[in-house]
């Protein structure tokens, strides 16, 4: 037999070894890189450009409002804010950390300056020589075209002294470094300032009143003078009047007030601001106002209901007739109210309603505004009787049912185009006055904001609105004798034995 052959593997032909495309590859990582970097730049410049902070703290302590952003976005010219505060001050940190939302918000037109006097000693001698006051003051200087403008630290906060008798220190019931800010930059950066002349002659309310002293702090802040006039000694409105303020008159208006109050109103685009009163009849005033589209009641607004009254010197609830109405801020106010649109307010004292004539306010050219309702609870009575111990009913044949009107804004001249400014005549009206006295404040602190938001609109500064001080929240962990054993179990027994667990665990796998 012949020996069997094994074939022989078949030969593989040797691929040519190609040269490595260096230039190729030095391309496309240099392309790549170029990408790379110009991707990095263009996130940066629309980091930069298009920057976004959010206050996610408790009580949104460092959040502007409305009227701030709206004010440092129109500023025209660069504002110097220098806070001349000692490091270790009680409302510094407060301070600085809102005025870098100020810088923030104003897109650099708005720069801060902290010094320290007791550190940077030359800085501050050099500013006390510059802008004339003391080294001891705890201030906040702005600066603004050539003009300057001082902010106490006792104007941005609110103390608690109840402990002085004990020896604590004073302790920060509220900051109010926003509303003192903005209020003085607001004057500084406005060109003319703004007056408010209050009507007198007629038993009404006078701005430098004791009562009425809140609202004239509040008033002036906004960098609004304010003023008195009698109608009778006078031939017209003064022509620097802003708007003209009746509040809560006590007996009518003489027919040559009227006409004065008519002319300024229908010939010169007047403001006014007008408080009425529910138990106060002022016929020839009423009339005048139908002829604008709104007819007075002349009724007082009640329901029926439960109130705190005193009992042997305690306070009690009991049912009866509610004369302290509660009206709501329907959402169709937001262009006059601002963010207070949809909010309830209380109103103190007797308080009468109104209702709108659409086919007087038309022949008119009047533009009319809901501003203040009450639910359907309520009702207008016409008979009320101050201290009438049978208590009011409600009589459908007489009274007028709810849901009441009890506030309204009125334009006149206003064109269907809100695009198209025109000089228009604006006016407020509310059948209450008693909710801006200092007890109605009191009562419902949201007539503040209602009564300075409603003024902005009337000088045409819709921009704006209020800016409420921030209570400071004292935050406490109150924890039971149970709560308190099991932590001091986890943290004695639990966390040290856990800790101890993983180090055997480490050692055993090591020796294994």
């Amino acid at each position: 037999m012949e020996p069997s052959s094994t074939p022989n593997p078949p030969e593989h032909t040797a691929k040519p070894v190609s040269s490595i495309p260096r230039f190729s590859i030095g391309a496309n990582v240099l392309l790549q890189a170029v990408i790379f970097t110009a991707l990095v730049l263009m996130a940066n410049y629309f980091n930069f450009r298009h920057f976004k902070r959010w206050d996610f703290s408790r009580n949104q302590k460092y959040a502007l409002a409305p009227l701030t952003k709206n004010l440092l976005g129109s500023l025209k010219k660069p504002v110097q804010a220098i806070i001349f505060f000692p490091s270790a001050g009680m409302i510094a940190q407060d301070v600085s950390s809102l005025l870098r939302e100020y810088e923030y918000a104003s897109d650099k037109k708005l720069s801060v300056e902290v010094v320290d006097p007791y550190r940077n000693l030359l800085r501050a001698k050099e500013l006390s020589e510059k802008y004339k006051f003391g080294n001891n003051d705890n201030i906040v200087i702005l600066d603004f075209d050539g003009r300057s403008k001082f902010v106490n630290a006792t104007d941005m906060a609110e103390l608690d002294s109840s402990g002085a008798m004990l020896g604590q220190q004073p302790t920060v019931r509220a900051f109010k470094g926003e509303e003192a800010l903005t209020s003085a930059l607001l004057e500084l950066t406005e060109e003319k300032q703004s007056k408010l002349y209050f009507l007198g002659g007629h038993g009404e309310s006078a701005p430098n009143a004791e009562d009425l002293s809140a609202l004239k702090t509040y008033v002036e802040r906004q960098n609004i003078k304010l003023d008195t006039l009698n109608l009778n000694n006078v031939d017209a409105v003064p022509a620097d009047a802003s708007a003209l303020v009746i509040f809560g008159p006590k007996t009518d208006l003489s027919e040559r007030e009227l006409k004065l109050l008519s002319d300024y109103w229908t010939e010169r685009n007047g403001r006014l601001f007008l408080l009425l009163q529910g138990n106060i009849k002022t016929p020839r005033l009423a009339d005048w106002l139908a002829t604008q589209g709104v007819t007075l009641l002349q009724d007082v607004v009640v329901k029926s209901g439960t109130m705190l009254a005193l009992q042997a010197g305690q306070p009690v609830l009991r049912s009866g007739i509610v004369t302290s109405a509660v009206g709501f801020t329907p959402p169709s106010a937001k262009g006059v109210l601002k963010d207070i649109a949809g909010l309830d307010m209380q109103l103190a004292g007797l308080t009468q309603s109104m209702s709108l004539d659409a086919s007087k306010a038309t022949a008119a050219k009047v533009r009319s505004i809901q501003l203040l309702l009450t639910t359907a609870d309520y009702w207008g009575e016409t008979e009320f009787i101050a201290n009438n111990p049978q208590p009011a009913s409600k009589d459908p044949q007489t009274d007028h049912l709810g849901p009441l009107t009890l506030g309204v804004a009125l334009e006149r001249g206003a064109l269907q185009d809100p695009r198209v400014k025109v000089e228009t005549g604006r006016m407020v009206l509310v059948g209450n006055s008693g909710f801006l006295s200092n007890e109605g404040l009191r009562v419902s602190d949201s007539g503040i904001d209602f009564a300075v938001n409603a003024l902005n609109w009337l000088i045409n500064r819709e921009q704006l609105a209020g800016i409420p001080p921030k209570p400071k929240q004292a935050l406490s962990l109150s924890l039971n004798e149970s709560q308190m054993s099991r932590i001091a179990l986890a943290v004695i027994g639990v966390i040290p034995a856990a800790v101890a667990l993983v180090g055997l665990l480490v050692w055993w796998r090591r020796r294994n």
